[in-house]
């Protein structure tokens, strides 16, 4: 929104953990030495904590970029797993075998690879981020997993990061074991007031190039840490309303007044949540009385009419078109029809789902019922409900306009009412079938919790966390679900995008709403997860050397692509990917507007099915 006006390449305060960012304050740069030389002595298991927000995971995310050619890194992001399912993980990441539901054999694979590897000079490391949430019982696996050794050194090197409950978890008695293997700790702190103005600084100079038109006078710098406590989560938070704010002034210098608005808008934004969500608990509370009253009701009519409650004056209670077999009343509600009962979402059972959780496709729209006024039969009141011929018709620019601040309010509303999980939930189920695969089932959802991962796994799809621009979103063009943010909320929400124009979007949250693009520049910060399939199961990881009929198909598939019969191709049966492979590769990334470095990746793969019509798949359209 406002990056041409300062000439930024790109959001200076984004959410997500890109390392071009990373500000190296004297505790993150002794974590990332600590680190580096934790896995350069082959430590067992390492942990880094800090507070939400303070850098951690693009600490981690650096980590990995500075690692060298003979570190092979297994990072699993989402540690809400099953022990089976962590190896399942980790295999895959490591391009092993990860299909069996044997601990065993997983386990073998894994021990025959680390075994090869140390024999290559190579060293293998397994980072878990989010680890306060792991299961005592996939912590009991990681220690078993430190157990592999020879009788010189470990083969597995394993880091957990987490929030400061992981240090308390790993502390209780029935972890001493895991506890014991841990030789480096190392807890990251709030940054100093020092170094919040130099944090600002550094992030205006990456995202304009060292061009940077705007400045942070050191009030609003000294504001901005007050506010944040030096988290500098809290910092880009605040940091982007005050752009926002000073970009609506026409202005390049972001003082006292500036960041002092900003932080009020924030606030504002935070107490009318806390009111939302008051009046919504009120509201609840009464619906479900007179819900309960009801449930009452109906059982007692049913249950004086069965005879299993005597009647206190001995009248009996009849129905004469009551069936002759008993069957049960049936209850209309909003969602059935007459005589009809509620029906359930495919897929899943609402009976082992919370029922907040609410299986929705795509298509699904629920509408509220509108309270019809009273008509009124006089010709004086009939008379005033026409429209007088005289009175001035809104411009169609302004209805639109008008109706978009509406759907913006309604989302914005909806999305704060609903939480994490619920949104994760709904927004995973619908990005399933948008493929049109069977969504969520049930058992698949353990306690609450989504793998994104492994749902893809299960129904033959591929799943691809996501870093990046509208921009590149819009040339994947595939349906991705996106971490909202929205100033007064403490965690994120996810949303599905099913459609992008110029400057409309179509988002799914509970049913498909169309909103202006602004909606998504303002509150997402980049980050995003998204499904493809690998229609010929070709892989990804394939660079010069790589050896296999997998490569034989990825020749015939880039003969395929537009213009490729004006260079010379390699061999469509050749199955080396040789140096004509990847000048090929580099070439059609180049036309892609992807960094062209002659590697297949994901988004390589994603890109070159899009282009070949013959594949079909589900589209931003």
């Amino acid at each position: 929104m406002y990056e041409a006006f300062y000439g930024f390449r790109d959001l200076p305060f984004r959410l997500t953990p890109d390392p071009d960012y990373l500000f190296l304050s004297a505790n993150h740069q002794e974590a990332l030495g600590h680190l580096l030389f934790g896995i350069n002595e082959g430590s067992g298991v390492v942990v880094i904590t800090g507070e939400i927000g303070a850098g951690k995971t693009t600490l981690i995310r650096t980590l990995v970029r500075n690692l060298d050619a003979q570190t092979t890194v297994a990072y699993v992001f989402n540690p809400v797993l099953s022990a089976l399912e962590l190896l399942q993980t980790i295999n895959a990441d490591l391009g092993l075998p990860a299909t069996s539901t044997s601990k065993k054999e997983l386990t073998d694979a894994l021990n025959r690879f680390l075994l090869s590897q140390q024999a290559a000079g190579r060293r293998t490391v397994v980072i878990i981020d989010e680890a306060q949430n792991l299961e005592p019982a996939v912590l009991e696996q990681l220690r078993l997993l430190s157990n592999l050794e020879t009788e010189r050194a470990k083969l597995l090197q394993i880091i957990l990061v987490g929030q400061p409950e992981l240090a308390e978890i790993l502390a209780r008695p029935d972890l001493t074991q895991l506890d014991q293997r841990v030789t480096l700790r190392w807890h990251l702190h709030p940054l100093p007031s020092g170094d919040t103005g130099a944090y600002i600084r550094h992030r205006l100079q990456v995202a304009s190039d060292g061009r940077t038109s705007v400045v942070f006078t050191p009030g609003g710098i000294r504001l901005v840490h007050t506010y944040s406590g030096g988290v500098p989560r809290l910092i880009n938070v605040l940091c982007h309303r005050a752009l926002l704010v000073a970009y609506t002034r026409e202005e390049r210098q972001i003082s006292v007044a500036v960041v002092r608005q900003a932080m009020d808008e924030l606030r504002r934004h935070r107490q009318e949540t806390r009111s939302l969500l008051k009046n919504r608990s009120v509201a609840f509370n009464v619906a479900a009385a007179v819900a309960m009253l009801l449930v009452i009701g109906v059982f007692s009519v049913v249950a004086a009419s069965r005879g299993w409650i005597p009647q206190p004056w001995g009248v009996a209670i009849t129905h004469k078109d009551e069936p002759a077999n008993g069957s049960a009343v049936s209850v209309v509600t909003e969602k059935s029809g007459a005589g009809q009962q509620d029906p359930q979402p495919t897929g899943a059972s609402s009976e082992t789902l919370p029922q907040s959780w609410s299986l929705l496709t795509p298509q699904t729209v629920l509408v509220s019922p509108v309270e019809v006024p009273p008509s009124n039969t006089t010709p004086e009141a009939k008379a005033s409900t026409v429209p007088d011929p005289t009175s001035a018709t809104p411009s169609s620019a302004s209805v639109r306009k008008e109706k978009e601040r509406a759907a913006t309010e309604a989302f914005l509303r909806d999305l704060r009412a609903v939480n994490m999980k619920e949104s994760a939930f709904q927004a995973s189920d619908a990005l399933l079938r948008a493929w049109g695969v069977e969504g969520i089932r049930a058992g698949e959802a353990r306690n609450s919790n989504i793998d994104l991962a492994a749902l893809a796994r299960a129904r033959r799809l591929a799943y691809l966390p996501f870093s990046g621009s509208l921009n590149l979103v819009g040339l994947l063009d595939l349906p991705i679900i996106l971490e909202i943010m929205l100033p007064d909320m403490q965690d994120t929400r996810f949303v599905l995008l099913l459609g992008l124009s110029q400057d409309q979007c179509r988002i799914f949250l509970d049913y498909e709403r169309e909103l202006p693009l602004q909606v998504l520049s303002e509150n997402w910060f980049g980050k995003g997860y998204l499904l493809w399939k690998d229609f010929e199961e070709i892989g990804t990881r394939l660079t010069v050397g790589s050896v296999g009929l997998n490569i034989q198909r990825l020749h015939r598939l880039l003969a395929k692509t537009p213009g490729a019969g004006e260079y010379t191709m390699p061999a469509v049966g050749e199955t080396i990917f040789n140096r004509q492979t990847e000048a090929s590769v580099a070439r059609f990334q180049r036309t892609q507007r992807l960094t062209p470095d002659g590697v297949v990746g994901p988004l390589t793969m994603i890109l070159l099915y899009n282009t070949v019509p013959t594949y079909s798949h589900p589209r931003l359209g």
